[in-house]
């Protein structure tokens, strides 16, 4: 999911990360992104054959330091909003045997934290549905 998540040609970072956002400010950084987890990968669909479907919830967080701009905001809201339009279209390769079949938002961006230091963080909620050995 990394790897496919990385292929989000509009992203303002060079590297979506794996649950850590790390900035680096000696290399002048001010933004990072990451995909996280909401909760394990659960079973909707179990097949006599032995196959079955299942759903992976993550998020994508983005975390930036707008200082008093309200277009850094709304552009962080956008940027998200657009990574969940490109995703319904472009599905990830899970791998032999595993078949991705849609990728969507669950809800759109939104702000979900301020921290004192003037970085803010923005989700959008994220729900792979999948099938294996179908």
């Amino acid at each position: 999911m990394l790897v496919w998540a990385n292929t989000f040609p509009d992203k303002p970072v060079t590297v979506i990360k794996y649950e850590f956002l790390d900035i680096d400010d000696a290399a002048g950084d001010d933004a990072a992104m990451a995909l996280s987890t909401i909760q394990g990968t659960y079973i909707t669909q179990q097949y006599i054959i032995g196959g079955y479907q299942a759903e992976y919830q993550f998020k994508i967080i983005y975390r930036i330091k707008p200082g008093t701009s309200n277009d850094k905001r709304l552009q962080a809201d956008e940027m998200l909003n657009h990574f969940g339009d490109w995703a319904r279209t472009q599905h990830p390769n899970l791998g032999n045997g595993i078949n991705a079949l849609r990728v969507e938002p669950t809800t759109q961006s939104s702000k979900f934290a301020a921290y004192g230091d003037g970085y803010e963080d923005y989700q959008i909620l994220m729900r792979l549905a999948y099938e294996v050995n179908v």
